[in-house]
């Protein structure tokens, strides 16, 4: 949350709060609130240069003798998650849970077998493997990917050849995690693939100088590289690199169901819920932020977006002095229309100041009914059931055998695709240093029972 200050007419001092969530706010004094939208408007005719949505692999740039593959437009995917979902009060416990769920009783070691011709899991113990996952802490490590798959349907992972590889031994020593937020994809030449991962420093970004380019991991040249990476992934459909995150579709619902609390909150706070609902264009605010810097560049000074900050909140002013008030009844707060181009068709641009109906019983039903939905519309895309996650209807508690039946359901068919992109690098070097055991690593599940089912001795109550 921000505010600002400033004196009307009486020199009485003013304060403008502004609660963000997403794209948009609550914004608030003491006479008046309004809650505040930016509208983007979607396109679909990359050949006039606009890029559609999901065009990020279309669109590249050099860097260092090789194109970096953006993952999104702005190259921001694994920010854009990250800000937009954590801002929420419930979807980081619905991945936390979702974690845990893929997890179960933690990795251990097995090998195929059959019997009566259907392929199980036979859990097995072997001291030397299991020196070698200690050696890089390979618990910890999986909980890292986990955590990234969830979140983007893939992870990345440095591969650390050991010093036998140089005289033709293969054995990978290690296998390190790598921050999506500072991996990217690359390509050399005129491959149609990526052929390279960048890793940025964290602190200079993918500027010249500020990361180091590896080598995509490949089993057929273990020896050929002394460090490697490894990208992991879930494919998407009709995508060339990276994997498209299945809650990237519901972020609009994440930011509606992150808004409510912050609307109620406005709402008992002054004892009035947003008068108004005020939407304005994204375009405004990208030729507002080239404006501002232009104007830098003229004056030979660098551009902070704290200016476009600066610029909102007396903005935020000027609406909230036209729309407060009955002695403001009347007052006039003038915003010019833009009008663009979308297909064959004009689509106009304008702010729209829209009243809220102030029945308060309606208005905050209405907005609890808005958090139901989105949150139903973030289970779909998360992949688990509501009951699973903790998201329940209002005033309605799960039996204890629809969350058994939707844990059943996600042991069989919720654990293997997941488990198999998590756990692709470490059994792709279990293969490696370890052939002729034909041992691979997966998570663990116990069956879950009804508490009529189990012996009384074993009934939850009784161990408590």
């Amino acid at each position: 949350m921000s505010s600002i200050g400033f004196k009307n007419s009486n020199t009485v001092v003013e304060t403008v709060e502004i609660e963000r969530y997403g794209g948009g706010a609550v914004v608030s004094n003491p006479s008046t609130c309004f809650s505040y939208q930016v509208e983007e408007i979607d396109y679909d005719t990359p050949r006039s240069g606009t890029q559609s949505y999901h065009g990020w692999s279309q669109y590249y740039t050099f860097a260092d003798g090789l194109e970096l593959l953006p993952y999104g437009i702005y190259n921001d995917i694994p920010q854009l998650l990250r800000d937009t979902i954590y801002r929420n009060p419930n979807i980081p416990g619905v991945m936390e849970k979702k974690q845990q769920l893929l997890w179960g009783q933690g990795p251990h070691l097995y090998k195929t077998v059959y019997v009566d011709g259907k392929p199980q899991r036979e859990w097995v113990y072997d001291s030397e493997i299991e020196s070698w996952l200690d050696d890089f802490d390979s618990k910890t490590y999986l909980e890292k990917t986990i955590n990234d798959f969830n979140f983007m349907q893939g992870s990345f992972s440095k591969m650390i050849n050991a010093k036998s590889s140089r005289v033709g031994k293969p054995f990978i020593h290690s296998l390190e995690h790598i921050n999506p937020l500072w991996a990217r994809l690359g390509r050399k030449g005129n491959s149609p693939e990526a052929t390279h991962s960048l890793v940025s420093d964290a602190w200079s970004g993918f500027q010249p100088n500020g990361y180091r380019d590896y080598p995509l991991f490949d089993a057929k040249k273990i020896t050929d590289n002394p460090i490697s990476v490894n990208y992991s992934k879930l494919y998407s459909f009709a995508t060339d690199h990276y994997a498209i995150p299945t809650i990237l579709g519901a972020l609009e619902w994440i930011n509606r169901s992150t808004a409510v609390p912050l609307i109620l909150k406005a709402l008992s706070k002054r004892s009035m819920s947003a008068v108004f609902h005020v939407t304005s264009p994204a375009k405004f605010w990208d030729d507002k932020r080239k404006e501002l810097q232009d104007e830098c560049a003229a004056k030979n000074e660098p551009y902070e977006e704290k200016m476009l900050d600066e610029y909102e909140k007396i903005l935020f002013k000027s609406i909230i002095n036209a729309l407060s008030g009955d002695e403001k009844a009347g007052k006039i707060w003038h915003t010019k229309n833009i009008w663009a181009p979308d297909g064959t068709n004009l689509t106009e641009l304008g702010w729209k100041v829209t009243p809220v109906d102030q029945n308060i019983k309606d208005f905050v039903e209405t907005q609890i009914k808005i958090a139901d939905k989105a949150d139903s519309a973030v289970s779909a895309a998360v992949g688990i059931h509501k009951s699973l996650g903790g998201i329940t209807d209002a005033g309605k508690s799960d039996s204890g055998s629809e969350q058994l039946y939707a844990y059943t359901m996600f042991k069989l068919i919720g654990v293997r695709i997941p488990e198999m992109v998590v756990t692709r690098p470490v059994n792709q070097a279990l293969k490696i240093n370890f052939p002729k055991k034909g041992f691979q690593l997966g998570f663990y599940h116990e069956e879950a029972q009804r508490q009529e089912d189990q012996s009384s001795k074993d009934r939850v109550k009784n161990n408590v």
